[in-house]
């Protein structure tokens, strides 16, 4: 009976082990799965982080142009162009802060990536993709920040002529004045003295 028993024990304990085995096996998978979604989560982080660049580019394109526009205008209205100036500041602010917050996140997750890239290759071709584009829109932004320095040089240019031209109107309106002020100033031996 006693063996009869101890058989069961340990039979029961055999039973056990197992099952505690199954069990740290399965959670160790539901770790592994844990890290594969937080990977994928992580690369949807940063896809949205790039979507988000992409429209952010967008609108700073936007308010190059109207930088442009602005400079152009006639008069220049400084006001309009600092204003644009300011929204522009906090757009170059919101695509640095993307870009480190897609680094740090990178570096999160580029070991995982490294290690298994056909478990993430869609994402990571969206990824692809996506930074073509902002790199595109980059190179777009360049190109009209050029423009708007050219814009603005022609606007500063013009204002200058401006102001020489008003100073060289006020020069020969005080010569005019002076002038006409030594002709009311006459001399009082040359006046008649008859009349």
């Amino acid at each position: 009976q006693i063996l009869q028993h101890r058989r069961e024990w340990q039979a029961d304990v055999e039973i056990r082990q197992g099952t505690l085995h199954q069990r740290g096996l399965q959670q160790n998978f539901q770790e592994l799965r844990k890290g594969l979604d937080m990977t994928e989560d992580y690369l949807q982080i940063m896809i949205e982080s790039l979507e988000k660049k992409i429209d952010v580019l967008d609108q700073v394109l936007e308010l190059d142009k109207r930088q442009i526009a602005i400079a152009l205008e006639q008069p220049f209205d400084m006001e309009k162009y600092d204003k644009t100036m300011d929204e522009k500041g906090a757009l170059i602010d919101e695509l640095n802060k993307l870009d480190d917050g897609f680094t740090s996140t990178y570096e999160s997750v580029r070991d995982a990536v490294q290690a298994d890239p056909k478990a993430y290759a869609d994402k990571v071709k969206r990824m692809q993709d996506l930074i073509r584009m902002a790199v595109d829109k980059s190179v777009a932004v360049e190109a009209q920040e050029q423009r708007g320095k050219q814009a603005m040089q022609s606007a500063v240019n013009a204002k200058r002529k401006e102001i020489r031209t008003i100073k060289v109107s006020n020069a020969a309106a005080t010569q005019y004045y002076k002038a006409m002020s030594r002709i009311n100033d006459v001399d009082p031996q040359l006046m008649d003295k008859k009349k």
